[in-house]
């Protein structure tokens, strides 16, 4: 029977694996059509390629404008939006897998709501676009800060009281930006809040898009090394001792660096729904639960699905379209399928 059952794991891994690989090499090479399509699509019209090479050789003005859209508008959004895409979806996966609960998401510990709290004031204060995402940054994670803080206060350590104090700080930072909303001024103010609040890559310039890229480098790759530890984590604490890992040190490394990545993306998209919840089970359901393989998984389909949204919020209205919106419909289809195929893979 073990000989049997030892056979039976190994063949499943060698099936994840070999699922893992044409997984990646399929969702990259969709990537990069989509990337294209991202920078040749958008309000100025399409770009067309032969035309764009033609102009690049001949350094005709129709080359200085291309590539001026191109150079601070297009490529910074669509790198942008990859990279939000990617970070929000790992950042939900490990959440998902370090808490054992499938139906978490990037923002349980209020990360997402400090930072909409954040920009909200900065908002209110007339301050620039650059400080509007430092103060989200900032105030995203004093919120997190606070939820870590509180099961210290209750002296209980465990996972659901960590929880319930995401949920705690998410709520008192949703009043007071529901009070930074009605004293706002109707005419201005508050609608730069909202909009903000429901997720745009607008106005994002090359150098934000290269010093957020560089905040979340380590992050994800501190959890991407760290995927073994994240399997034996999400057993429990007993379980995690036995097989030599430091639970407690572990699971706040993994924590931070996944509060750190939501933190920086809420930063300079705004708050943008579903992505850190449903991409993770879409990973899963290609490659299985091993946390070493979905992540890679989970950030190029994340990734993928950003660009995607970003490129339709462009073409399917006059005028642009919130991705929060967007990702809220297609999330909510694509979560009644999850559920709908493996509604009993959610009480593993």
């Amino acid at each position: 029977m073990t000989g049997d059952s030892g056979t039976v794991t190994q063949a499943q891994i060698k099936h994840n694996r070999k699922r893992f690989h044409q997984s990646m090499l399929i969702l990259v090479i969709v990537s990069a059509i989509v990337f294209v399509l991202s920078i040749a699509i958008g309000r100025a019209g399409i770009i067309n390629p032969v035309k764009l090479l033609q102009a690049i050789y001949r350094e005709t003005e129709d080359y200085k404008q291309m590539f001026r859209i191109l150079e601070n508008i297009r490529i910074p959004r669509a790198v942008a939006s990859f990279m939000v895409g990617a970070c929000l979806s790992v950042a939900g996966l490990v959440y998902q897998t370090t808490f054992n609960n499938k139906l978490v998401s990037p923002d349980i510990l209020g990360v997402s709501s400090g930072c909409c709290v954040g920009a909200g004031i900065a908002i209110l204060m007339g301050m620039s676009a650059g400080m509007i995402r430092i103060m989200a940054f900032v105030f995203g994670f004093i919120a997190v800060s606070i939820a870590i803080f509180l099961p210290k206060l209750f002296r209980n350590h465990s996972p659901l009281t960590l929880v319930l104090s995401g949920i705690i700080v998410g709520s008192f930072m949703d009043s007071i930006l529901a009070t930074i909303k009605y004293i706002a001024d109707h005419r201005e103010k508050l609608a730069d809040i909202v909009f903000w609040i429901m997720g745009s890559m607008a106005g994002i310039q090359m150098d934000e898009v290269l010093v957020s890229t560089l905040i979340n480098i380590i992050p994800f790759i501190v959890l991407l090394f760290m995927g073994w530890k994240i399997n034996v984590v999400s057993l429990g604490l007993e379980e995690a001792q036995s097989l030599g890992v430091n639970y407690k040190r572990d699971r706040l490394i993994i924590i931070a660096c996944s509060t750190l990545l939501t933190a920086n993306c809420v930063s300079i998209s705004g708050n943008v729904g579903w992505i850190g919840l449903v991409i993770p089970h879409i990973a899963r359901a290609f490659v299985g639960d091993d946390t070493r393989m979905a992540t890679p998984v989970a950030a190029v389909a994340g990734g993928l699905f950003l660009m995607s949204v970003d490129v339709l919020s462009r073409i399917i209205s006059v005028n642009e379209i919130p991705i929060s919106i967007i990702t809220g419909f297609i999330g909510a289809i694509i979560y009644t399928i999850v559920l709908a195929k493996r509604g009993r893979y959610l009480n593993d």
